[in-house]
């Protein structure tokens, strides 16, 4: 059975740099939200589960063989749809000078949909769907899918940046109760909640994550506000606590983009092995101190203690962390690593 389904979008992109910057452009870029989350999910799955997370990749006629190449040697359980009458999805980051990005679609997108998944059986009975998209299109996606499965998976939702806006608010709080965990970033969360400065202690993280949670009222569900450098902070079954971010040396951070959309797939693939919330947290912000480590995908490779990622097995990022973070018990590593 898949433990982790993603639904979000395969993309290539291409970096593209000021002259002022003396910096070449960057082609053939793995990105989109969905291939992030994928490799988060597959960083805490491990070798032994890598076949469990899924995506539906779609390869145009342009498809770059590099790309299929790192894409099948993390070994998933993705599924390859080729299209040589369209291109594939392709986007370009433009930053001016001021080091703003500004992103555009080259290419036709192609979403995936309800009927994408439910046309397969083995996507269909995925324990876990990562959503990221608008309220309504996240509502109709989980309606399609729960009305079809006999099982009760876990729905996480990733909203879009575009649609956190406080005349959201209202639509949003009628979704909430059909969703298990809602991960918005603090940007987000803030934007939806009319709230104008960014709060940087517990009480004030508290306080927003109320505002989320009292429409949470699925059964085991929960909110985990993504907040950068910070870490994440999880408001759920009681628990209410900040935990820090993997690198607390900002130096140690090259690119940030699909940062948030890995630990979804870290925080997903840990909370359904082990229905723990802390632990969950931890993966996902392992996973995405992993990402920001370079540009574009972790590099994959293996030593002693079997598959790194950057040259660092999961194992010992765990171990780092508990040493960085002594006052948390952290337990076992979820089953599979």
């Amino acid at each position: 059975m898949a433990l982790f389904c993603t639904l979000g979008m395969f993309i290539i992109d291409e970096n593209r740099y000021p002259a002022s910057s003396n910096r070449p452009n960057e082609y053939d870029i793995i990105g989109g939200a969905g291939s992030y989350a994928l490799i988060g999910a597959r960083i805490v799955a491990g070798e032994k589960r890598s076949k469990s997370v899924c995506a539906i990749i779609d390869k145009g006629s342009d498809f770059p063989h590099q790309v299929e190449r790192e894409l099948q040697a993390w070994n998933t359980g993705t599924i390859f749809r080729e299209d040589k009458t369209r291109l594939t999805s392709r986007g370009a980051n433009t930053y001016d000078e001021q080091g703003i990005r500004h992103f555009e679609y080259l290419t036709a997108k192609k979403r995936i949909e309800a009927s994408d998944i439910l046309a397969n059986e083995y996507l269909l009975h995925s324990k876990c769907f990562h959503l990221i998209c608008s309220v309504d299109r996240c509502k109709e996606l989980v309606d399609k899918i729960a009305a079809s499965t006999t099982g009760n998976p876990v729905f996480i939702y990733e909203p879009l940046p575009d649609d956190c806006v406080s005349e959201n608010f209202d639509k949003l709080s009628q979704l909430l109760p059909q969703i298990d965990v809602f991960t918005p970033n603090l940007n987000e969360a803030c934007s939806l909640v009319g709230e104008p400065e960014l709060p940087e202690t517990d009480t004030c993280l508290g306080r927003i994550a109320s505002k989320f949670s009292r429409y949470l009222t699925k059964r085991k569900s929960g909110l985990v506000l993504r907040c950068g450098a910070l870490g994440c902070y999880v408001a759920a079954e009681g628990t209410s606590r900040l935990y820090p971010a993997y690198h607390q040396d900002q130096s140690k951070v090259i690119d940030v983009t699909g940062g948030g959309n890995s630990f979804c797939g870290g925080f997903a693939v840990a909370y359904v092995l082990t229905e723990n919330w802390q632990t969950a947290a931890i993966c996902g912000n392992i996973v995405s101190g992993c990402i920001i480590e370079r540009l574009g995908m972790p590099e994959m490779g293996s030593g002693n203690g079997g598959e790194t990622w950057n040259g660092t097995s999961f194992k010992e990022r765990w171990r780092i962390y508990g040493e960085k973070n002594p006052g948390l018990s952290l337990g076992d590593l979820p089953s599979g690593q």
